[in-house]
């Protein structure tokens, strides 16, 4: 049974990082130890960190941000798998023993499952992270262009494969993951349980709630992947992903759920045609398709 290392990054959640650790202690398959990187927490989450004694090992580093420790985490750990939750997420306790058969095939770099994202007060509404965002299994980079849809706190990965693709960026402050699971996928097979094996808590002062910022973010990361790569067939997957990334903010500005809409509209005009060049045509109307299956989906969620 190879060794599995859980790393989670926390920043003031006193009130919450508690439930996380012990959805990840009340583990069938409980993992051989769990690194806790507090990022320069000021509240009393240290406190409730020193709570869990020697089950946990505590690491401290100043505030740096999510990815940041998590790349702090990776390297003080000694399992050869490695599984990550958030601080206010919870897991399901068969989500390790669920997964750890889809690692039997040694073509498997990373597999994941299905997330329920819930909303404080709103608890009766269940949607899901396959819902709105289905999942692929194989050689699946191709997929990514149209979405992210490996949810963080539920993947178990090789740390082979994080160390292979360089560890999670730390110059942008969102969406990194997104960025490793598309360098994992170009080298290695996906795999899933499909059912729901963590909770995901939608915070009111989540730093994603902002989903032009988020999306801005993913444009900074992948247009610097592009600016990095020579290889033919992965330019190719990443200029459709940038010129989708680019119609999505596009989108995002014009309902207003960016802060202001000129500057971020002649970001994706650019970032599209740039993108797309003699493709815009096919490419704008399969992109246009693929907003109407998400919309009807969404209408019976």
């Amino acid at each position: 049974m190879p060794g599995i290392s859980v790393i989670l990054p926390v920043f003031n959640r006193e009130q919450s990082v508690a439930r996380a650790i012990r959805s990840v202690l009340g583990q069938t398959q409980p993992p051989f130890e769990i690194i806790v990187v507090d990022d320069g927490s000021t509240d009393r989450t240290r406190d409730v960190l020193e709570s869990f004694g020697s089950q946990i090992t505590v690491i401290e580093q100043p505030h740096a941000g999510a990815y940041v420790a998590r790349n702090r985490g990776l390297r003080h750990a000694n399992g050869e798998l490695i599984a990550f939750i958030d601080s206010d997420d919870v897991w399901l306790p068969d989500r390790l023993v669920s997964q750890l058969p889809l690692m039997e095939r040694p073509e498997v770099g990373l597999v994941f499952g299905d997330v329920v994202h819930v909303r404080p007060g709103q608890e009766r509404r269940r949607v899901t992270s396959f819902q709105v965002a289905p999942p692929r299994r194989g050689r699946v980079a191709k997929q990514f262009a149209w979405c992210n849809f490996v949810p963080t706190s539920t993947v178990l990965v090789r740390r082979s494969c994080l160390e292979e693709a360089g560890g999670f960026a730390e110059d942008v402050s969102l969406s990194c993951d997104y960025l490793m699971w598309f360098r994992i996928a170009l080298r290695h097979d996906l795999d899933f349980v499909d059912r729901v094996v963590a909770q995901y808590t939608l915070s009111p002062d989540s730093m994603s709630r902002d989903l032009g910022r988020s999306i801005e973010a993913r444009i900074q990361l992948f247009s610097g992947e592009l600016a990095r790569t020579t290889d033919p067939a992965t330019r190719k997957i990443l200029k459709r992903l940038l010129f989708n990334l680019s119609w999505s903010l596009a989108l995002a500005s014009l309902r207003k759920r960016t802060d202001g809409v000129a500057r971020p509209l002649r970001k994706a005009q650019s970032t599209a045609m740039a993108a797309a060049r003699l493709e815009a045509g096919p490419w704008t109307a399969q992109f246009a398709m693929n907003q109407l299956r998400i919309r009807g989906r969404r209408l019976f969620l």
